[in-house]
């Protein structure tokens, strides 16, 4: 379900007068269709009569011609519409519905025509439409919100046609195009968004020369390529992009020389490169990325000989090592530099009790994944050290009851997950 957007916007009645009474019967009533058909609601229990600010419907049989049972709920901000057979063409009857700013429309029948629906919500700023049958003509449509600053689009059938009726979208800050039919020349088009900061071009067969184009898109901060066929040498037409906070490169042809070219990004917070190619050898590049909060390394072939590179990184709080092959004791332990980490997993890795004693110096640990180690009781008693953690997940080892019993004595705050 989405998330809820509240707006501060009331109703025009007068409180206690037979206007606002009839207008709570009518609020009333469509709470209960809504949860008739097997939707739930959210209120905002902030503000007086608790009005209705959220409805979900996913998976439900909620139809075009249903949704204007949702008319009187006039404070409604979020409509999550996934999963079902709505097309677009009920929204036209939710023109009253002013403060309506979020939908979402993922796996649904919504296309191009029933789009024209959606000009009736003069307020929209978010709209999901992901996997969906949503084509070029659709993307016209879309161009006629001058508000809109969220819109996903992964998984439909958009093209650079109509990635070039999007760039009428001003006020757009995040775009999703993942899995759509998209090259350079679509992206040029993202040119003209002077406002976008997230993209997400997951899973396209992205080509040098069409990434090329992402160099105009100075203002981006977050940027996913999740998947895609990109390479060292692709990497290097990014530098441009010096605002970069999150750079997702996983299931990508990147390895330890293409880290090198990452050493521009100084604001990068987070990075990505699970099921990559990437080496110990390599992380001695990232050393110089003073910002770097987030690594994940999952599935890589660090072994975790090279983490003493990254000893510097201050900021640095959580490190996915989650299934690295060649992650053991003996290569573990230079972990105990990243005085900073505040979470690690460390799961399917080959670690024993003796990692236990390293990790326990890190003090300012709050969550920690362990499954499928060789961790027993005895590594678990030296957990125990780590007063600041609150969740410690443990599937698949040689724990005892008798240990997470002792465990949960020593730090009773502590979720622990066996």
């Amino acid at each position: 379900m989405l998330r809820l957007v509240l707006c501060a916007l009331v109703s025009g009645a007068v409180p206690n007068s037979p206007e606002a009474a009839r207008a709570d019967d009518a609020e009333e009533k469509a709470a209960r269709a809504v949860e008739l058909i097997g939707g739930t609601v959210d209120r905002d229990a902030s503000r007086p009569g608790k009005p209705v600010t959220g409805v979900a419907l996913y998976g439900t049989k909620v139809t075009d011609a249903w949704l204007k049972e949702l008319v009187p709920l006039r404070n409604l901000t979020t409509l999550d519409l996934g999963r079902t057979t709505v097309t677009g063409t009920g929204f036209k009857d939710l023109a009253p519905l002013k403060n309506l700013a979020t939908v979402d429309l993922g796996n649904t029948l919504a296309s191009g025509a029933g789009l024209k629906g959606l000009t009736a919500l003069e307020g929209l700023t978010t709209l999901r439409l992901d996997r969906t049958g949503v084509t070029d003509e659709g993307a016209k449509e879309l161009a006629a919100h001058k508000t809109l600053a969220v819109l996903n689009l992964s998984s439909s059938k958009i093209t650079d046609a109509g990635l070039k009726e999007l760039a009428a979208l001003k006020t757009l800050t995040a775009l999703n195009v993942g899995g759509a039919r998209i090259t350079g020349a679509g992206l040029k088009e993202l040119a003209a968004l002077p406002k976008l900061t997230e993209l997400n071009l997951n899973t396209i067969p992205m080509r040098a020369t069409d990434l090329k184009e992402l160099a105009a898109l100075k203002t981006l901060t977050v940027l996913s390529l999740f998947n895609t066929a990109t390479t060292d040498a692709d990497l290097k037409v990014l530098a441009p992009l010096t605002n970069l906070t999150t750079l997702i490169l996983s299931y990508t042809k990147v390895t330890d020389t293409g880290l090198k070219d990452l050493t521009a990004f100084k604001n990068l917070i987070r990075l990505d490169l699970y099921d990559t190619a990437v080496m110990d050898v390599g992380l001695k590049d990232l050393a110089v990325l003073p910002n770097l909060s987030i690594l994940q390394l999952s599935r890589t072939k660090v072994t975790g000989t090279g983490l003493k590179h990254l000893g510097g990184l201050k900021k640095l709080t959580f490190l996915n090592l989650y299934d690295c092959k060649g992650v053991t004791d003996a290569t573990l332990k230079g972990i105990s530099q990243l005085k900073s980490l505040a979470r690690i997993d460390l799961g399917q890795t080959g670690v024993t009790d003796a990692s236990a004693k390293e990790l326990a110096a890190l003090t300012n640990l709050t969550s920690a994944y362990l499954g499928y180690t060789q961790l027993t009781d005895a590594g678990l008693k030296e957990l125990a050290a780590l007063t600041n953690l609150t969740s410690l997940e443990m599937f698949g080892t040689r724990i005892t009851a008798a240990g997470v019993s002792e465990f949960r004595g020593a730090l009773p705050k502590c979720k622990v997950h066996k």
